[in-house]
C-alpha cells in the first residue's frame, strides 16, 4: 500500500532532522498490558522532546502492502489478512505505526530502545523478508492472530526487522512488544553481537510493563534491588528515567485490584490512574540519565476483547474514542486524525478516506 507516502524525500529529510534534534531525549514511552474482569487491556503513551501527532488508520482485509528495506536481500510484501487499526505518527516520525490491534485481539507496540543502536552493525541479514520499522507493527497485526503465532513465524525466519535501514535512512534502536487477548506477551530486543532476543511472559509477568533503555536484563537487575511487596512504597524512585518508570509501573500494577462488579468505564479509569501515577510524564521535567526533557503527548487505552479505544492528547487534555467493531465494514483504508478531532471537541472519531501526504 503506497497511500500516505507522497513526497517521501521531504518526509525523510524532515524526519531525519527532527530525530537528530531529539535523539538525546529518546528514553521515552511506556506500555502496560493487564488482565481485567472486562478482558485484557493495554495502555500506551508516546513521550518525546517535541509535540507528537496521531492518526488512527484502519487497514481492511485484502489490501496489498510492501515494505521498503533496501539493505536486505528480500523486502516484505503482504496482503492484509486481519482487519486492523494502527496508530500512525506523522509529525515527527514521518509515518511510523507505533501501535496497532487487529480483529483477533492481537496488538503490537513499538518503543524506543537506545541501547540497541550500537548492535545494529553486527546484525546479519538472515534472508527472511525484511520489514521496515515504519511498517513492522502493521505487518504483525495484519498477519497473525496470536502472540504465539507471530513469534513462531519470527523464530522460523518468516520475517525479520530491517535494522540497518532504520527510520527514513537514520538508524535507531527500537524494540517491539506483542500482546494478545489471552494475555500472552512477547518482547523482541536486539542485543550484543546483533543477536535478537525474544522474551516471553504474560500479564502476571514483568513483561506486563514496557519502557525503554536499558535492555530487559538490566531492567530486571535494577528491579531486584527494590522490595515491590512494600505497599508503603519506600524506596520507589520518582525520576522520569526509563529505569524508574519501569520499576514504578511494576510496583503500581502489582498492587492494583480490579473489582469484578465494576463497569468497563470504571475499570478503564482505574487502568489510566494506575498508569498515570507512575508512567505519565509531565512537561519540563529532566531525565537524570541523559539530562534531557520530554513529555507525554499522546496516550491511548484499548480493550483487546471489546474493541473499545480511547485516545487522549495531553497538549490540550482532550479525548476522543471509537470502537474497533464499528470499522469492520470498511473496505478501503480509512483514517481519523485523533489529535485534531479531539481538539475540535468531537467525542467519537470520524473516519474518512486517508489523504495522501
Amino acid at each position: 500500500m503506497k497511500a500516505l507516502t507522497l513526497n517521501k524525500m521531504a518526509i525523510a529529510s524532515l524526519t531525519a532532522a527532527a530525530l537528530a534534534l531529539t535523539a538525546g531525549a529518546a528514553n521515552a514511552c511506556s506500555r502496560f498490558t493487564l488482565d481485567t474482569p472486562h478482558g485484557v487491556s493495554t495502555v500506551r503513551s508516546l513521550d518525546w522532546g517535541e509535540q507528537l501527532g496521531n492518526v488512527a488508520q484502519v487497514n481492511p482485509v485484502g489490501i496489498s502492502n510492501s515494505s521498503e528495506a533496501p539493505s536486505y536481500k528480500n523486502a516484505m510484501t503482504w496482503t492484509t489478512k486481519f482487519h486492523a487499526i494502527s496508530q500512525m505518527e506523522w509529525d515527527v516520525f514521518g509515518g511510523v505505526a507505533s501501535d496497532a490491534i487487529n480483529s483477533e485481539g492481537l496488538a503490537a507496540s513499538l518503543l524506543y530502545m537506545y541501547d540497541s543502536a550500537e548492535f545494529i552493525a553486527d546484525y546479519q541479514d538472515n534472508g527472511a523478508p525484511a520489514v521496515s520499522f515504519l511498517d513492522v507493527i502493521r505487518y504483525i497485526t495484519e498477519n497473525y492472530a496470536t502472540t504465539e503465532e507471530a513469534v513462531k513465524a519470527f523464530n522460523n525466519n518468516d520475517w525479520q526487522i530491517a535494522w540497518k535501514d532504520g527510520l527514513h535512512g537514520t538508524q535507531h534502536g527500537l524494540h517491539i512488544s506483542i500482546q494478545d487477548k489471552s494475555g500472552d506477551i512477547a518482547l523482541l530486543q536486539l542485543n550484543k553481537g546483533g543477536k535478537m532476543v525474544v522474551y516471553r511472559g504474560d500479564t502476571e509477568s514483568d513483561l506486563r510493563v514496557m519502557a525503554n533503555s536499558p535492555l530487559q536484563q538490566d531492567h530486571r537487575a535494577y528491579v531486584e534491588k527494590v522490595n515491590l511487596d512494600d505497599i508503603a512504597a519506600k524506596g520507589i524512585p520518582s525520576s522520569i528515567s526509563s529505569l524508574d518508570r519501569n520499576l514504578r509501573g511494576l510496583f503500581n500494577t502489582q498492587h492494583v485490584t480490579f473489582q469484578e462488579d465494576a463497569s468497563w468505564a470504571q475499570t478503564r479509569g482505574k487502568l489510566l490512574s494506575t498508569y498515570n501515577a507512575g508512567n505519565l510524564i509531565p512537561q519540563d521535567l529532566i531525565d537524570p540519565e541523559n539530562g534531557e526533557t520530554y513529555a507525554t503527548w499522546t496516550q491511548f487505552v484499548y480493550n483487546h476483547d471489546s474493541g473499545d479505544f480511547l485516545f487522549t492528547n495531553y497538549d490540550t487534555r482532550s479525548s476522543i474514542g471509537y470502537n474497533f467493531n464499528d470499522t469492520k465494514s470498511f473496505t478501503k483504508t480509512m483514517c481519523a486524525d485523533t489529535v485534531k478531532q479531539a481538539e475540535e471537541g468531537l467525542s467519537e472519531a470520524v473516519f474518512t478516506e486517508c489523504k495522501t501526504r
